[in-house]
């Protein structure tokens, strides 16, 4: 089942948005350490201009503005105005005056030529609908030499936190839409061959995809753990349109499927796969 990206892109500016705003500590928790190897990846220096496409709550346009101070700026895009505004919030709040923030789809916004020295993004590529005029853009906005750095998520059979309470509740309702490889979502750059095929088509060389292992936190307990996945959009639409036995013995199925995973803690999946990209144009 796939979700389209014009789907994708009112979800990000309604649904999807509005839950990451909610649980934006959560989320941060959960995924910086992929964020952190990514901007080591991207090697950002003092004064460099860099660009964070899909930037979602901040977190990363942030941290990659204190990595290029003195005399550098980091922007970022994202198609969401509620995460955008609590970016903003969080940017003043620490007093990153280095940030900026754009509301567009980086997919087709104009940049300047070559106005970054570096382009990164934590999770925020893998919905473009065109993916290759998506990069050949983001390589347009680079300039000479300029650098690629993000982060994708491999299949679903990699990510843990997802694939083990999933696995637990698909017989009793499915599996969600939006999830097909190679499709706009969160798998759609799963596979690191095409990865490779699209950014060369789109300029870039040298590009390496490595692949990036590590545990997510998902709650405080098991009961925090699925409270949180049950808000999630696309599993809260799933659960209540299903019968209402069915969504209890898929939400006890998932639940007993996470206690091996509680500890001292919380509820930490260690198995959760990305692919770390990096390439230059």
């Amino acid at each position: 089942m796939t979700t389209p990206q014009t789907d994708w892109t009112k979800r990000w500016q309604e649904v999807e948005g509005e839950h990451w705003v909610r649980e934006a500590e959560r989320y941060d928790t959960m995924v910086g350490a992929f964020g952190e190897a990514m901007l080591d990846a991207a090697d950002l220096k003092q004064g460099e201009r860099v660009l964070d496409v899909g930037c979602g709550n901040g977190a990363t346009t942030i941290e990659a503005a204190r990595r290029v101070r003195p005399g550098g700026v980091a922007v970022g895009i994202d198609l969401s105005a509620p995460m955008l505004s609590l970016a903003r919030q969080r940017a003043a709040t620490v007093e990153a005056t280095e940030t900026e923030f754009v509301q567009d789809d980086a997919q087709a916004h104009s940049f300047p030529a070559g106005e970054f020295d570096a382009v990164v993004s934590r999770f925020g590529v893998m919905f473009f609908d065109d993916p290759e005029a998506a990069f050949a853009n983001l390589g347009r906005a680079l300039r000479p030499g300029g650098r690629l750095a993000f982060v994708a998520w491999q299949g679903i059979e990699r990510s843990q936190w997802i694939m083990i309470p999933g696995a637990a509740a698909a017989p009793h309702v499915g599996l969600p839409a939006g999830i097909a490889p190679d499709a706009p979502g969160p798998a759609g750059l799963a596979d690191p061959a095409r990865v490779r095929r699209i950014l060369e088509g789109a300029g870039f060389a040298d590009v390496t995809t490595d692949e990036l292992v590590r545990p997510m936190r998902i709650g405080d307990d098991v009961d925090d753990a699925i409270s949180f996945i049950q808000s999630m959009p696309v599993v809260h639409e799933m659960l209540f349109a299903a019968p209402p036995d069915k969504r209890k013995e898929a939400v006890d199925a998932a639940r007993e499927s996470l206690r091996p995973y509680c500890g001292r803690e919380g509820v930490v999946m260690n198995d959760n796969a990305a692919w770390l990209v990096t390439a230059r144009h």
